[in-house]
């Protein structure tokens, strides 16, 4: 495991969508399996959260966390900066935070004064 991943991950609303309380109890009991029993539910419990989106995405649910097409145009890039900040490693949200520093420059410069 790398430093960047481990037991601080947050969840999104998206990992809320796709919560399934039979696959998180497998996913917990997935450390005491042997190791092809863990290869195969590992495969199964990813593939039912693959179609559990793909559902999501049909039956018209992600609109209501603002992932419809309609949304998107009036979001800015700034929004899904801080968005996304909370869940950066503090390398990336150093990254993060100098890409909304240039944002906010660059629209300085282009109000007109």
């Amino acid at each position: 495991m790398n430093e960047d991943s481990g037991k601080n991950l947050k969840l999104t609303e998206f990992d809320y969508l796709l919560a399934d309380p039979q696959l998180q109890m497998v996913k917990a009991a997935l450390p005491y399996m042997g190791i092809p029993q863990q290869r195969i539910f590992s495969m199964l419990i990813k593939l039912r959260e693959l179609n559990r989106t793909r559902s999501l995405f049909s039956d018209g649910e992600l609109s209501a966390m603002g992932l419809s097409p309609s949304t998107s145009q009036n979001t800015s890039a700034f929004e899904m900066f801080q968005a996304i900040k909370p869940y950066a490693s503090p390398k990336d949200r150093e990254m993060i935070e100098m890409l909304e520093n240039f944002q906010i420059m660059m629209q300085a410069m282009q109000s007109p004064t």
